[in-house]
Parts: structure tokens; C-alpha cells; sequence
């Protein structure tokens, strides 16, 4: 297992321990599931659902506004309940001609509703101190898997 220190802008935000790798067909985007992060890391995670929350919610509540959809037919309120994380992943996008992309993906639903979901929630890393072990990484688990 890997373990690196990763950063958001200028700022430390700890370090992730890393699992495994699959990939995307469309463009080279790699996706490596998160066993664990440390405790500055999840503190940023929190901080991202929180706003993805309310993003979800003025969503749904302009969706039922619009549509005139009966508002008890959909709920928009989260429960006080810790959400439920469906998937965390760090998202490596590979393009011609573009910096190497960062990010990690949250998925998550309510406690209480599970129908509530949200899987658009990101945090932009930078690990471009660690581009050759993720380009060693990515080309060892190519290898291995198909060849």
C-alpha cells in the first residue's frame, strides 16, 4: 500500500493511504479507491459534503419550484444523522496538452433518506510532487491486469 502526503493549494492537508486502481475507457482517468486519510484530510472531506449539501438542496428546491412537483413528494432537508459515504476515490485525469488533473470524489446519501444522494462532491488535491509514483503505479497495475 502507498502512502502519500498530498496538499490543496498552498496548504497541507495530510496524507492518504491509497487502494485500488481502476480505469475509464473515454480518456486515461484513473480512479484508486482511499482506505484511510488523516484526520486534516477528512476535516476537508467534511467541509465538502457540507457544501454539497447545500448545493443539493437549492437544486431540489429550484427542481420543485419549476416543475411545481409537491414539495412532500421530495424531500430537501438532510437529517441531523452523519450522511452515509457511498464512495471516496482520488480521480487522476490524464490529457494531451493539460496538466494532470487531482481530485478527490466523494459519494454520499442521507442517513435517515436514502434517496437523497449526492455523488458530485470534489476536493482539487495536488500531488504533482508525486506524478512518477502514480505514473509508476498506473503502469505496473496496466501491465499486471492486461498484459
Amino acid at each position: 500500500m502507498m502512502k502519500w502526503k498530498t496538499r490543496t493549494e498552498t496548504t497541507n492537508i495530510g496524507i492518504l493511504e491509497l487502494g485500488n486502481l481502476t480505469f475509464d475507457e473515454d480518456y486515461m482517468e484513473v480512479s484508486i479507491d482511499i482506505c484511510d486519510m488523516s484526520d486534516n484530510l477528512k476535516a476537508e472531506v467534511e467541509k465538502a459534503i457540507e457544501i454539497a449539501k447545500v448545493k443539493y438542496t437549492e437544486e431540489r428546491t429550484r427542481d420543485i419550484a419549476e416543475r411545481n412537483v409537491h414539495p412532500l413528494k421530495r424531500n430537501t432537508v438532510w437529517s441531523d444523522k452523519p450522511v452515509v459515504m457511498d464512495f471516496t476515490c482520488l480521480r487522476v485525469t490524464l490529457e494531451t496538452g493539460k496538466p494532470i488533473d487531482y481530485q478527490i470524489c466523494i459519494g454520499f446519501h442521507d442517513a435517515v433518506d436514502k434517496y437523497m444522494e449526492q455523488w458530485d462532491c470534489a476536493i482539487t488535491v495536488d500531488l504533482s510532487e508525486y506524478a512518477n509514483e502514480l505514473k509508476k503505479a498506473i503502469i505496473k497495475v496496466l501491465v499486471d491486469k492486461f498484459f
